[in-house]
């Protein structure tokens, strides 16, 4: 299998495909990162322009497969919670003085999801807060009862909220973590608690269309919980564009809320790894009908333009 392995890694970084683009000048797929000005093949070595490089999609699901036939990993949660001042009031007639806050409602979601997970040897979970900055209050761990405590000791950061800001930030975050575990974690989760306001930062569609990247990127899974009635439109349309799930609660029943959330996502997990039945040597065979590539890079009379 090791030497099946060297047919998934890109030439570059030696690493399984993550993001394989295909030069189309000489055929051969990297992963985008790798790529530099020039062609990394040394037969080839042609200036590398935008348009001469494709993603390599086919190669991408076939190293999915290849990825998950190695076994079974880790699920891992990062979750983004709002404590900005907008979550402390609540969606009562007199949201000041009646009625449980939005942070009240979301902190009550956490400690049930909490423990469901609890002592869970194959979930790994982050929290990260934010306001106008970001703040990880706990990196991927498994979850106990100090994680549980912790929950009753947040507070009001800030009155400001920076949502897209914050979600790039812990974008990022997973980032740096795929790089160190590599195959050992699956797709990872993305979990955005907010009431949905965003009144700091760059402007929204900006944002918006980096983090869909960013996301597709990585292949996570976003799901945002949209808290209350106050920007839930909005909410709806963010989620439209950047292709994360949304979901909705404004209190009443809670347990319900927790386990229908966590049941779409173990049906998830359960989908995904259903593949992992799939031998390896069948991940093998299908990458041998991938279309063949020259041997030698052909001659280009004119040199293209170089990326920025």
């Amino acid at each position: 299998m090791a030497a099946n392995a060297d047919r998934f890694t890109c030439q570059v970084c030696k690493q399984l495909y993550t993001n394989p683009v295909v030069h189309r000048t000489c055929g051969f797929s990297f992963d985008l990162e790798c790529i530099g000005k020039q062609c990394p093949r040394k037969e080839c070595g042609q200036i590398i322009s935008q348009e001469s490089l494709t993603v390599n999609y086919a190669l991408l699901k076939i190293v999915d497969e290849y990825r998950l036939s190695l076994g079974p990993a880790l699920t891992y949660y990062l979750i983004l919670l709002d404590t900005s001042s907008s979550m402390w009031y609540s969606d009562s007639f007199l949201p000041f003085a009646l009625g449980e806050s939005r942070f009240t409602h979301a902190t009550q979601f956490l400690n049930d999801f909490f423990k469901l997970k609890m002592n869970s040897m194959t979930d790994k979970i982050s929290l990260y807060t934010f306001d106008t900055s970001t703040t990880m209050k706990f990196d991927f761990e498994t979850i106990d009862e100090t994680h549980i405590r912790l929950l009753k000791d947040l507070e009001f950061q800030g009155k400001d909220t920076a949502l897209f800001d914050s979600i790039d930030f812990c974008l990022d975050k997973i980032d740096q973590v795929q790089k160190i575990l590599g195959n050992r974690m699956s797709t990872p989760y993305l979990i955005v608690i907010t009431d949905g306001g965003n009144n700091f930062g760059k402007k929204e569609s900006k944002r918006a269309t980096e983090v869909l990247w960013h996301t597709r990127k990585l292949h996570i899974t976003g799901h945002f919980i949209q808290l209350g009635d106050k920007n839930r439109k909005k909410t709806k349309k963010i989620c439209q564009f950047i292709e994360y799930k949304y979901n909705h609660f404004k209190g009443g029943n809670l347990q319900e809320f927790v386990n229908s959330f966590t049941n779409s996502i173990t049906t998830e997990i359960r989908a995904r790894n259903v593949r992992i039945e799939t031998p390896a040597d069948v991940t093998v065979q299908m990458i041998s009908l991938l279309p063949d590539v020259p041997n030698t890079a052909p001659k280009i009379a004119v040199r293209e333009k170089v990326l920025a």
